[in-house]
Parts: structure tokens; C-alpha cells; sequence
């Protein structure tokens, strides 16, 4: 208990200092702010911004004093930060804690500070016995209560900057707004925020700020269902990110094009938009393209989709990424694998907001035709489609009710259901869907000793389209079918 007790006193002595430095420095940006002093010339903090710092004077006496003892006070907290960590770099190599810091440095992303942090609050890892058991001490997720709370004050801040007439802060506001009425579901107002930053960014001719407007909006679109906006924003965004040299941003917006060309359909076009990944290597977004690439290479039949998921295994893919690289081919490959499906529930795919809404109910529609029971995941994601409202969203959900009733032998319902996502697909132009949900439904009409070969023929004559070898395949067996 006394090794306890005295381990974590260093770590979280720097953790303070580092919460003092923050505020330190937010009061003096306040004070400068006020009187409408804004760095506008790159990164604060920086050895150019504390020049500028150091070159500002001011006429009335009080003015510099207090600007002196505000500049004065964030250096005396840097130094403070400075000293802990050269105090703290004797831990690394004596102490109490040597060997977990060694070992803990070992994985990568782990730097000492973060391993010797981590070696101090945890202390004896004898109480933790399985991964699982230690999981559960990270922090809580932010609620929607949270959400609504950074909102409200992200909207405040927002009316002050459009008062004093800062653009710059304006845009980072509607920013702040757009992300946290995208994290409470509601996408169509976080892609009128993002639309308003466009012409501000311009103006300012900020490339960062532009190319995260257009990246947040296609982000949007791709729940709002307009693909083809996707494809407009993210392209711009990319082009954007290659003459300015921002990968980081590129990335995503290559992964944004990626996704918006397979849902649509086009899978020649996202296996070219995933290779224009190779112009941002390496960024975060680039493992989960190549899984985007390998699900249109299974829908295309081509033998790519193995050199897809090779290069995910040479760049040391996590398991997530592979397990959704792995589902996505069997769905699109229209293959059956109950293995890949609980690879990614065991690996907690889909993760985020967003890949809930888009490929949540691929994951329902795959366990309906798979034969799989997963009631919970089914009702978080229905919950997922009803806050977001995403429309692809609700018919596959419906298509994979129809698939279960047909499982179940009630073919007069799962007709109707089956039917009724034809319908929904036609109405929202999706035709790689409708062709699928059209073979689901000759299936039912075949069942009930109606004639299904129309039903063929057209789901045949789009997946030709579209290139879907797969897809044609399995369309050709269920016109084998007899009818009963």
C-alpha cells in the first residue's frame, strides 16, 4: 500500500502542471482576444508566435503591465512543466517502476512518460487478470447529456465571434457546432454548420480550415445518403490536401470517396479512389481504404481482394481492421462466413457514429442471411437509423427483417417486406441494393409458386451493369430455383 500510495505522485504532478500551463495560456489569449489580437500566421506556441508575443506593446500602462505578468505567468508555468519532465526522466532507469516502464515502452505508441504514467496509476497489474478486466477503467464515454452541454456552449461562443466580427473564430465555432450535432446523430444540421465554414475559410485563405470543412461535410453527406456530394467535397478536399501537402487530411478524404463509390455501387471507381491512398501514406485512414478496396475487389470477383487484405497484414493491421476487411468481402463477395461476423463483434465494429449508421446494417443484414441470432446488436443499431435518420439505413434493415421471415418459412410476409425494400432502393437510386433485395424477393416468390424469373432478369441485367460477377452469380442460382 506504501508503494502504492507514493507511485503516482510524479505522474500526476506533471498533469497538473500541464492544467495550470493550458490555463495560463487561455488567459492570456482571452486578454488578447478582447482586444481583437489574433495570431494569424500559423501554429500557436510556436517559436514564430512567441516572437510575435514578445514584439506586441501597448499605449496604456496598465495594458503592458498586465500583458507582461500574463506572458510571464504562461513562462513560468512552461518551465515548471519543463523541470518536472527532466525530474521525471530518472524514473526511465531507477526506481520503482524500471522494469514495467521497459516493458510497457516496448509496444509501440508507448513513450516513456505515457509508460512510467501508466506504471504509476495502475501500480500492481496482478489485479487485473484479462485485458477485459482492465478495459473497464478507461474513461467514460461522453454522453449525450455531454454532447448537449459542448453544444450549448460551442453556440454561445459561436454568437460572440459573429459579434466582434472574427472570422477565424467563427469558423472554428461552427466547427465545434457541426462535430457535436454530428456526435447527438443529427447529421443534417452538422452539414449546414460545415457548409457555412466554406466561404469563410476561403476568405481567410486557410487550406486547413478548408479542407476539414470539405471533409466534414462529405462526412455528413455520406449519412444523409448523397453520394455523389461525397464524392464532389471529398475530391475537392483531396486535391486541396495534395497542393498544400497535408496528408493527415488527405487521407481521410481519399477514405470518404472510398466508402461513398462502394456504397453507391461503383467498384471499379473505389478501387482507383483507394489508390490515390499511396499519395498520403502513412495516415490513419489508410488501412481502413484498403478494406473499402478489398470488399469492391470480392464484389468485382477480381483477385485483387487477396492483395487488398495482404497489404493489411504486411502494414501490421489491427484485428478490428482486419476483421472488417473480412466481413466486408464476404458480404460483397456474396459469401457466406459466420466466422467474419463474429470476428467483428468481437472486435467492436462497427465502432463510430458514423460506420454504425452505414455499415451497421450491413452487419444486421448479413446475420439475417447467415442465420445468425444477435438480437442486441440488431436493436442498437435499428436505435443507431432512427436518431440519424439515414434512409439506406432503414431498407436494409427492412430487407433483412423480410430475409429472416424467409428463413422462418413465413414466405407471404417476407414477400411483402422483401417487396417493399425493392421499392425503397428505387426510390433512393441505390441499384446494387435493389439488385440484391431483388434476389431476395424471387426467393420468396419462388416459395410461393409464383413466377420469380423477372425479378432475375433484372437484378442479372444490373449486376452486368455494375460489373457485380459476384453478385451474378448468386442471382443465377436463385433463378435455378424451381418454383414450388
Amino acid at each position: 500500500s506504501h508503494r502504492m500510495m507514493l507511485s503516482a505522485l510524479p505522474p500526476r504532478l506533471r498533469s497538473a502542471a500541464i492544467s495550470d500551463r493550458c490555463r495560463a495560456r487561455q488567459r492570456l489569449g482571452s486578454f488578447l482576444l478582447r482586444r481583437h489580437l489574433i495570431y494569424a500566421d500559423g501554429t500557436t506556441w510556436t517559436v514564430k508566435h512567441r516572437r510575435w508575443l514578445r514584439s506586441l506593446a501597448f499605449d496604456d500602462t496598465g495594458t503592458q503591465v498586465t500583458f507582461a505578468h500574463l506572458l510571464a505567468s504562461v513562462e513560468e508555468r512552461e518551465l515548471r512543466v519543463d523541470a518536472i519532465d527532466t525530474d521525471l526522466a530518472r524514473f526511465f532507469e531507477a526506481g520503482l517502476f524500471v522494469n514495467e516502464v521497459a516493458r510497457l515502452g516496448a509496444y509501440r505508441g508507448i513513450a516513456p512518460l505515457s509508460a512510467l504514467g501508466l506504471a504509476c496509476e495502475v501500480c500492481d497489474w496482478r489485479r487485473f487478470p484479462a485485458a477485459r478486466s482492465f478495459m473497464s477503467r478507461k474513461k467514460a464515454k461522453p454522453t449525450d447529456e455531454d454532447w448537449e452541454g459542448s453544444l450549448a456552449t460551442a453556440k454561445e461562443a459561436l454568437a460572440i465571434a459573429e459579434e466582434l466580427g472574427l472570422l477565424r473564430e467563427v469558423s472554428l465555432c461552427l466547427d465545434a457546432v457541426g462535430y457535436a450535432y454530428g456526435e447527438l446523430g443529427n447529421f443534417r444540421e452538422s452539414y449546414a454548420h460545415n457548409q457555412r465554414r466554406l466561404p469563410i475559410a476561403r476568405s481567410l485563405q486557410d487550406s486547413d480550415e478548408l479542407i476539414d470543412a470539405h471533409n466534414m461535410i462529405a462526412n455528413a453527406a455520406l449519412v444523409l445518403g448523397d453520394f455523389n456530394e461525397v464524392i464532389e467535397h471529398a475530391s475537392t478536399a483531396r486535391d486541396l490536401a495534395i497542393e498544400t501537402e497535408k496528408p493527415r487530411l488527405g487521407g481521410m478524404s481519399v477514405h470518404c470517396e472510398a466508402v461513398a463509390r462502394l456504397l453507391s455501387g461503383d467498384f471499379a471507381g473505389t478501387i482507383v479512389a483507394a489508390a490515390r491512398r499511396e499519395q498520403f501514406l502513412p495516415t490513419g485512414k489508410v488501412l481502413s481504404t484498403l478494406a473499402v478496396a478489398s470488399a469492391a475487389a470480392a464484389a468485382l470477383a477480381s483477385p485483387d481482394e487477396k492483395s487488398f487484405r495482404e497489404r493489411l497484414v504486411e502494414a501490421e493491421a489491427t484485428p478490428l481492421e482486419l476483421a472488417s476487411c473480412d466481413f466486408l468481402t464476404a458480404f460483397y463477395g456474396q459469401r457466406e462466413s459466420e466466422s467474419s461476423y463474429h470476428a467483428i463483434r468481437s472486435a467492436g465494429w462497427p465502432r463510430h457514429f458514423v460506420d454504425q449508421a452505414l455499415m451497421g446494417p450491413l452487419a444486421v443484414l448479413a446475420a439475417a442471411r447467415w442465420g445468425i441470432d444477435d438480437e442486441s446488436f440488431e436493436e442498437r443499431i435499428e436505435a443507431v437509423i432512427e436518431r440519424t435518420g439515414h434512409a439506406r439505413g432503414r431498407v436494409l434493415l427492412k430487407q433483412a427483417h423480410g430475409v429472416r421471415a424467409l428463413r422462418r418459412g413465413e414466405l407471404a410476409k417476407a414477400e411483402k417486406l422483401l417487396f417493399d425494400a425493392v421499392q425503397g432502393f428505387a426510390t433512393l437510386r441505390l441499384d446494387y441494393e435493389r439488385a440484391v433485395v431483388l434476389g431476395d424477393h424471387a426467393r420468396a416468390l419462388a416459395g410461393l409458386g409464383r413466377d420469380h424469373r423477372s425479378e432475375c432478369d433484372e437484378a442479372k441485367a444490373i449486376a452486368e451493369r455494375m460489373g457485380a460477377i459476384a453478385l451474378r452469380g448468386a442471382v443465377e442460382q436463385v433463378a435455378a430455383v424451381p418454383v414450388s
